[in-house]
């Protein structure tokens, strides 16, 4: 009896899938810390995630302001405020973005400052009678946590007088 051997034949094919995706686990840092002190330096960093890698940009957006600071080509893109100033506080936006669609993300930056101009008064006048009643105050400038600023209105007038009971 012959018997007949036949040689296995195995045929292998590679194909190549590319994986298309909207950007996807979208995030925003900051860096040291997303409140400041006045002329300090703070970086903003994006990162996404998508394919094809498309655009990345970057926003500070306050009151009726959207202001661009930075759009990149790319899954990544950071700004630096090297010196902060009190108008610096403001919420800032990745939006990253390929034709699939895109993703947001946010943080808020605060920057703070010291009183400024304060100033010491003594009524009625810093020379005095034992016995006499006298009123010692102290004016500062100052800009509180939480005070809207109307749009529009100039740096230098956004510091506002603490009242008090020295108000004349």
């Amino acid at each position: 009896m012959d018997v007949v051997h036949q040689s296995r034949r195995e045929r292998q094919a590679v194909t190549v899938l590319e994986l298309h995706y909207a950007p996807r686990g979208t995030t925003i840092t900051v860096s040291p810390a997303s409140e400041v002190k006045e002329g300090d330096s703070v970086t903003v960093s994006c990162l996404s995630d998508g394919a094809p890698v498309g655009w990345m940009v970057l926003r500070r957006l306050s009151e009726d302001q959207d202001v661009k600071l930075q759009s990149h080509n790319g899954s990544s893109t950071s700004f630096t405020l090297s010196s902060a100033l009190l108008a610096d506080s403001a919420l800032y936006q990745c939006e990253a973005f390929n034709e699939h669609g895109s993703q947001r993300a946010s943080t808020h930056i605060t920057v703070k400052a010291p009183p400024r101009n304060t100033t010491v008064l003594v009524y009625p006048s810093t020379e005095v009678q034992e016995g006499q009643n006298v009123t010692i105050c102290c004016r500062s400038v100052t800009l509180l946590p939480g005070w809207e600023l109307p749009a529009g209105e100039p740096y230098a007038q956004r510091y506002r007088p603490i009242p008090g009971e020295c108000d004349q």
